[in-house]
């Protein structure tokens, strides 16, 4: 076994060595190409690592951005569960927690034909036919564009790889938000999910208290900033990233796990619900990189109390909406079925918001409030035992 791997290795390495002589650039290529093996096999890892199989695939969306799905291949006749994550999230924390807590391996332990998306600009969909994820270019997103184009790629891709023609749907905050504007957007879409599970849908959030929504005041100065630094990613992975300087000072033990755990609290709300043992590998691969633009349209639908397009500014929405304000999403059109999960303890989505937005669909067919009142914005990922009774 271990020979084998060394050999796949080696192997993987002059095959790189070969195409990279006939470059100009043959370090910057080995190296993007190295990049995107280790996060390959990293994505392989978690998965397999407790005895799963696994697959991973590669879809392109109709503006050519490349994106990673994982698939832990169903073992009965039930219909594909597509899952995507949240803001500055990853697929692997679908699966970190292991078996009998990570939602991805109690669906897959049920039978269901478990598929885990990337969206782009996270660690492990940072690819594109045309842009280096160095380029403005590739940056130039926001949750509008992965719910027009990345939700409808992956769905597309799993209906026609699968014997199913629906869809299970689990979204987690923004994979709640990014399915509302595909569904709404895209209305042909909604007759494509057997069933959609919104955990904390981050839609409407102008009652979030957490001290995070502060820089939504800011939104101008942090969209400067960005523009002046020429540096659009926010929270990403790799050389120069001070989340990687973070995980590496808690592994070897420079940064306490009381630090960490605190600054996540300040964030999210106390709530000692993360496991101990995984804190590592959580900071490993969580936060995942997200762009300026994701932030900034938060930003913009907090202080306009809204769930609106991305505001270019009057001149730009003119010819844009031909308005000067975003027009809202027309929730109307989503009519798929819809299950709600929220918390009395979120204070990035708090129950005030997700019942304006049930109000607003009209197909929500269950809503599920979690009353414990240190239930936080993160507990959907690493404190699941509720979603076994209540999700699938």
């Amino acid at each position: 076994m271990v020979g084998s791997v060394v050999f796949k290795l080696v192997l993987t390495l002059v095959l790189f060595t070969v195409q990279v002589l006939c470059v100009k650039k043959p370090a910057e290529i080995l190296i993007g190409r190295l990049i995107h093996w280790i996060h390959d096999r990293l994505q392989h890892h978690s998965v397999a690592r407790y005895g799963y199989p696994v697959e991973l695939h590669k879809v392109t969306t109709q503006d050519d951005y490349i994106l990673s799905l994982v698939r832990i291949p169903g073992k009965s006749d039930k219909p594909p569960v597509l899952m995507v994550h949240g803001l500055l999230s990853s697929s692997i924390d679908w699966t970190v927690q292991g078996p009998d807590k990570s939602i991805a391996f109690i669906a897959a332990d049920e039978g269901y034909d478990v598929w885990m998306g990337n969206v782009r600009g996270n660690t492990f969909s940072k690819e594109h036919k045309t842009f280096s994820s160095r380029d403005k270019e590739f940056w130039q997103f926001s949750f509008h564009e992965i719910g027009l184009y990345d939700l409808p790629a992956m769905v597309d891709y799993i209906r026609s790889n699968t014997s199913s023609d629906t869809v299970h749907y689990v979204g987690h905050s923004q994979g709640g938000t990014v399915f509302l504007v595909m569904a709404s957007m895209r209305p042909d879409y909604n007759r494509k999910f057997a069933s959609v599970h919104l955990m904390a849908p981050a839609a409407y959030i102008y009652h979030a208290t957490s001290p995070a929504v502060d820089f939504a005041s800011r939104i101008d100065e942090l969209e400067m900033f960005a523009k002046l630094t020429r540096s659009y990613e926010i929270g990403g992975r790799g050389p120069g990233s001070s989340v990687d300087l973070v995980y590496v000072g808690h592994k070897t033990g420079l940064v306490p796990t009381s630090l960490v755990l605190t600054n996540i609290w300040y964030l999210v709300g106390v709530h000692d619900s993360i496991n101990r043992t995984v804190l590592g590998e959580i900071l490993a691969n969580t936060p995942a990189g997200c762009s300026v633009y994701q932030l900034l349209h938060y930003g913009q639908n907090y202080l306009a109390k809204s769930f609106q397009m991305y505001d270019y500014g009057p001149v730009r929405n003119i010819e844009r909406y031909g308005t000067k304000i975003p027009p809202e999403y027309p929730l109307h059109n989503v009519t798929a079925p819809i299950m709600l999960y929220y918390s009395a303890g979120d204070n990035f989505v708090p129950p005030e918001d997700v019942e304006e937005l049930a109000d607003q669909l009209p197909n929500v067919v269950h809503k599920h409030l979690i009353g414990l009142r240190k239930w936080n914005h993160i507990d959907y990922l690493f404190d699941v035992c509720f979603i076994r009774h209540q999700v699938l």
